[in-house]
Formats: C-alpha cells, structure tokens, sequence
C-alpha cells in the first residue's frame, strides 16, 4: 500500500495551485509602437521621365459629405471591398515629375499645420525624405482650387509661399471662378473660398494662366475634366511610347467612384458635367489600357481601369521594385 506523508501531500498541493494560477504574460524586447508608418515617396520611372509620388498625409469624411442621398449604398460598396465605410479615407498622392529639364509638381496638398485636416500637411516632410528642396521645385500644376490641391503652397496662416522659385500653372476659368466671390456663393462654406483666394493671390506674381489641353512642360499636358469645378483639369504624362493620366478629382474613390460613377459626388459643383467627365476619363483609361495615378487612391496611388457590368474596376499596379 502506497503510504502518503504529510510533507508529501503539501508539496503535491503547492504544485497543483502553482500549475491553476495564472502566468504573467511574457514580455517581447521591444514594446509595442503605438504608432503607425506613414507612406513617404514611391518613384518609378514613365520612358525617361521620373515619377515620385508624394504622400501628403489623407483626408477623412462621412459618406453622406462624399455621396449624399447614396451614403448607405455607398457604406455597403466599401463594406463590400473590405474598405472602411465610416469615416471614408481619402488619401493625398501629389505627384512629382522630373522630365530631365523640369521639376514639376502636379497639386500641393492641403497645406502644413492641418491646414486643412490635422491628418494632411506631410508634404515639406516627405518631399525632404525624397530628396528635394521646396526651392527645387520649378513649375506646380494646380489641377483645381479645392483645399486639398492648392492650399499647400503657403504657409498656415496663407501669408507667404513655402516655394520660393515656382511658377504656378493654372486654369483661367478657374482662376476666374475662385476670384469671384459672386460665382463662389453656392460654394460649401467648409471648402472656404476666400483661403483658395488668399493662395491664389500669393501665387498671382507668378501664375501662368492657360486653357485645358495645353502642355505646360515637356510631356505634361492638361486635359479638360470640368464639372468637379469649372475649370478643374486631369494630367497627361507621357514619354516615347509610355502614358499615365493623373485623376485629380475626377476621379475620387476607386471602389464607389468606378462601380457607379453617374452616382453625384459630393463636392462636385456642376454634378451632371462631373459625372459626365469621370465616365469619360474612366472610358478613355479602360479603353486604351493607360496607367492611372489617383490622387485620392490607397497610397501610391497607380493601377489601370477595366470595364465591369455597367461600371468599372481598379486594379491597383504591383510596385515597381528599383535600385
């Protein structure tokens, strides 16, 4: 017969409640960052010509600001392709492109300090993390006046530009849109004209007015998307037998905005005319298989456009690994 002490017992005892009691959880190395990595620069090369795109940080809104009366069935689409559907992110891919002779910078992002959104303002940052100077920067391509385009030329309080030596190239019709405060009464008082006039008149010593479908650097040409605002223009980039069109805002959202572009956005200003305007941009790409930069789209912001039922469908590009 198996005989049991008392010493025995109270060591099989302490043992059993050691094994039941809970375990501190173990320690990595390092602790948790907290913090997420921001997208700074992703270059590649179109021909000759050298592309970077820079991240100026995002935006955030309701869907109802985005899609008004279409906010729920716009929830369901993002909900659908896995994206958030509350608050909609909308990211900032300026563009950079040095042609060889000139370095020009399509858009300026919604200004430092959080300008515009706390969330945007990463562009002097992120510029700096690709290598340039703001003084480097020869020629900015202001597809439109919308805050999140054009306030980034100028410090917070809109008093002088962080661009020394640019020149600014913008639409007359636009120009002549945002300067009227007549023209900009229906304008939501969230997208505040008289700022996108404060830029407009620091920019003026140096504003180069033109039409759309003008060139305005070697292999960078406009294209006529009005409706988003009157004079809101997308970007043709080419070199030899290579293309990429640049959105704006023709383009917004690459789920919402390409399954049902007829759909009203909401900061278009003429909503019959943006519509128009986005098929036929998102037409023109599918039908010639042209690279797409989105300046709203998940960072870096490139992929093509293929027809799908009635609408269409985003294929973001693989990044283009160089050295």
């Amino acid at each position: 017969m198996l005989m049991l002490d008392r010493r025995t017992l109270l060591r099989a005892g302490s043992a059993a409640a050691a094994a039941l009691a809970p375990t501190a959880p173990a320690l990595a190395r390092a602790p948790q960052a907290g913090k997420q990595a921001q997208p700074g620069f992703y270059r590649f090369k179109l021909g000759t010509i050298e592309i970077t795109v820079i991240s100026d940080g995002m935006l955030e809104f309701p869907a109802e600001t985005l899609w008004g009366d279409r906010a729920e069935d716009a929830r369901g689409l993002l909900t659908s392709a896995f994206q958030p559907p509350s608050p909609v992110g909308l990211q900032l891919n300026t563009i950079l492109v040095n042609t060889g002779g000139k370095l020009v910078l399509v858009d300026a992002g919604g200004g430092i300090d959080g300008k515009f959104q706390k969330t945007a303002g990463a562009l002097p940052a992120n510029l700096a993390a690709a290598g340039y100077a703001p003084g480097d920067i020869d020629l900015i391509l202001l597809t439109h006046g919308h805050s999140d385009h054009l306030w980034g030329i100028s410090d917070r309080e809109n008093a002088s530009l962080l661009f020394p030596s640019a020149e600014f190239v913008a639409s007359e019709t636009e120009v002549k849109f945002w300067n009227s405060p007549e023209l900009t009464a229906k304008v939501s008082p969230a997208l505040k004209p008289e700022v996108t006039r404060a830029n407009l008149k620091l920019a003026g010593p140096r504003l180069r007015l033109i039409k759309a479908g003008a060139e305005v650097a070697p292999g960078v040409t406009t294209i006529d998307t009005a409706g988003h605002t009157p004079g809101h223009m997308s970007v043709h980039l080419s070199s030899g037998s290579e293309e990429l069109l640049l959105t704006a805002d023709a383009v917004v959202n690459s789920t919402v905005s390409f399954q049902h572009p007829e759909w009203p956005f909401g900061f278009d200003q003429d909503v019959p005319l943006a519509a128009k305007a986005r098929i036929a941009f998102l037409d023109r790409a599918a039908t010639n298989k042209t690279l797409v930069g989105g300046y709203h789209f998940p960072f870096p912001g490139f992929g093509h456009v293929v027809r799908e039922g009635s609408g269409y469908r985003w294929l973001p590009a693989d990044w283009r690994w160089t050295t």
